[in-house]
């Protein structure tokens, strides 16, 4: 493997990248889980922990937008990126929290079955695809946009 200027996989790259990648692969890995929790009905209780799961998107709302608000295109941006923050924050908290759940309670449906390797599987294409979307976000606005490249 190339560490070097230019190379393929430079090192700050990867310690950079790598946690980051990690930490989505786990937390989308988890949600997946959790639909098939939600779905098949094993995650009892769920009702309960709903009002924890706003609280949570609330936070992360309002602490977006304390982060955000001096940074440059303030005003709508800052309040439409405080709302993707808090809402993808209460989708990933409470199925991640469902599937971790189902999880515990089901092992055997979700390890033996080799679910979770499917699952695990599309979650690191999935963070890879969010880290290179981040990354190539003018190529994707464009694309969007039905723009030519």
């Amino acid at each position: 493997m190339d560490t070097t200027t230019g190379g393929l996989l430079e090192r700050e790259t990867l310690a950079r990248a790598g946690p980051l990648i990690g930490l989505c692969t786990v937390a989308l890995t988890a949600a997946f889980v959790g639909v098939i929790g939600l779905a098949s009905g094993a995650t009892g209780g769920v009702v309960g922990r709903l009002p924890l799961y706003v609280l949570a998107s609330a936070v992360a709302f309002v602490a977006t937008l304390l982060a955000a608000e001096d940074r440059r295109g303030g005003g709508v941006t800052t309040l439409i990126r405080a709302g993707v923050v808090g809402a993808v924050g209460f989708v990933l908290l409470g199925l991640g929290t469902e599937g971790v759940i189902y999880a515990v309670t089901n092992p055997d449906a979700v390890v033996a079955s080799h679910l979770f390797v499917y699952l695990l599987s599309a979650a690191i294409i999935a963070s890879g695809l969010g880290y290179w979307a981040v990354q190539n976000r003018g190529l994707v606005r464009a694309l969007i946009r039905g723009s030519r490249i």
